[in-house]
């Protein structure tokens, strides 16, 4: 993977975050308002939903490059044990993992939002335990005015 490449992925993943985050956000602060509550609830959801599928994709593609990192690492190590000048392992290492950087670093970007991901999952079942909870606040509140 190019240069360029890795570059574009992170800035694609950099704005999904930022996306997520700011839909998370306006989710919680419309948890202020009962009276709108069926529209929060939906939205949170909706995009845990929405999520827990990019969850599944993102361990696919992390276990897709995992085995890419594996094979390649498999075939620089038998061009190197098979170099004109002789190496020692440490050598063999050092020059595997300079070819393998930018597959590493793939694999640490879907690896990060990964883990954004699942944070981010979290935060939504928090907000729906809020969500119940400040319905059971609003509903006891109701009873006592009655």
């Amino acid at each position: 993977m190019s240069r360029e490449k890795i570059l574009e992925l992170d800035q694609k993943l950099t704005a999904q975050r930022a996306t997520w985050s700011t839909n998370i956000k306006e989710l919680a602060k419309s948890l202020k308002n009962v009276n709108g509550m069926e529209e929060t609830i939906a939205g949170v959801l909706s995009s845990r939903q929405t999520m827990v599928e990019q969850i599944a994709y993102l361990n696919t593609k992390i276990r897709e490059q995992k085995n890419a990192i594996n094979s390649r690492w498999r075939e620089a190590y038998i061009r190197y044990y098979e170099y004109d000048y002789k190496l020692g392992e440490k050598q063999k290492e050092r020059f595997i993992e300079n070819d393998l950087v930018q597959d590493n670093t793939k694999l640490a970007l879907l690896e990060n939002q990964l883990d954004f991901m699942r944070e981010s999952v979290k935060t939504l079942d928090n907000m729906g335990f809020a969500i119940r909870n400040r319905l059971e606040q609003h509903t006891h509140a109701l009873a006592q005015l009655k």
